[in-house]
């Protein structure tokens, strides 16, 4: 009876010991195969005491078989692909430039050979070669700004081009308005530099050399060429209208091939009211008329402006600049 009751427990000690041992495997090497589970299991029934060393060798293979290193994550580096392959600046903003377009309002400086006058002195115009209903508008810019601006908006308004005898100083105290007379189609013309008389008939300065005449047109048309992007050649206004063969021979060898005098003037430097003024210039309008009028303030021709315009082409005339009516 002992015998039968010693040899139950023996067996039961026995049963636990295995289940000890293999639940020991399991923890310990869980990616060991089968084959050596069952190898693993016997050694844990014969040497019990052994059992963590065994395991702790077999879990030691196991993981040397299969490293978890043998993968690295830096194997695939992210500044393989770099941002700055792409530069931002291979595509300039400058590459259309505003100035690629010529105008063509402003007259060229080539004088066809059926318009220049016999020999080189610089020939006076007082009326355009036209026998149409034409008439050209100019006005003489030379004092101070008066009213530039409203001569220009009425023009717009009226689309008419005018042709503008500009001195040089003027221009260089007022170059975003000669800038704004080429932009819109207008004409520009020399009108010198200082606005002195080449003659001295008219003013109080001394009479100008051939030097100094021509330098008067050389610096004058240094500033005006840099603002319209042209030469004012072929034509110029002179000074309070003084001329005399000296004057157009030494203006003629500059290359002023034409000296732009007038038809009619208005009179509004006189101080001639804005009515009388309209009265004035309707009345003595003709076909190839040049019309003569100032932009300074001392001048209501400005005021005159509209009246006239409108009044003319009631007449039946239309408008040109000094360029066009010679082909320039």
């Amino acid at each position: 009876m002992r015998s039968a009751r010693r040899l139950r427990l023996s067996s039961m000690i026995a049963a636990a010991m295995l289940m000890a041992g293999c639940a020991t495997t399991r923890s310990t090497a869980p990616d060991v195969t089968p084959s050596s589970s069952a190898t693993s299991t016997g050694t844990s029934t014969t040497m019990p005491s052994t059992t963590s060393t065994s395991s702790s060798s077999t879990s030691s293979t196991s993981s040397s078989a299969v490293a978890p290193t043998t993968v690295s994550p830096t194997t695939v580096s992210p500044t393989t692909v770099s941002p700055t392959t792409v530069s931002p600046t291979t595509v300039s903003p400058t590459t259309v430039s505003p100035t690629t377009v010529t105008r063509t309002t402003v007259p060229r400086t080539t004088v066809p050979a059926t318009t220049t006058p016999s020999g080189p002195s610089s020939a006076t115009v007082w009326r355009l070669p036209t026998s149409q209903h034409v008439v050209a508008i100019t006005f003489d810019a030379g004092s101070d700004l008066g009213y530039t601006q409203s001569v220009l908006d009425t023009l717009a308004a009226k689309g008419v081009a005018a042709s503008f005898g500009i001195t040089g100083a003027w221009a260089d105290a007022h170059p975003a308005e000669v800038r704004r007379m080429a932009a819109e189609g207008h004409q520009v013309i020399n009108h010198t530099y200082t606005h002195h008389s080449f003659t001295g008939a008219s003013a109080t300065n001394p009479i100008l050399t051939t030097a100094g005449r021509q330098a008067e047109l050389a610096r004058a048309e240094a500033t005006l060429s840099a603002l319209i992007g042209c030469s004012t050649k072929p034509f110029w206004r002179p000074p309070y209208g003084d001329t005399n063969a000296s004057v157009l021979a030494d203006v003629g060898a500059a290359g002023y091939r034409y000296t732009i005098m007038w038809t009619v003037d208005s009179q509004g430097w006189k101080g001639l009211p804005a009515a009388d003024i309209v009265t004035r210039v309707l009345s003595l309008a003709s076909p190839g008329a040049i019309l003569a009028f100032h932009v300074g303030s001392a001048s209501q021709d400005a005021l005159a402006l509209a009246q006239i315009i409108d009044g003319l082409r009631a007449q039946g005339y239309t408008f040109t600049t000094l360029g066009d009516a010679y082909g320039l």
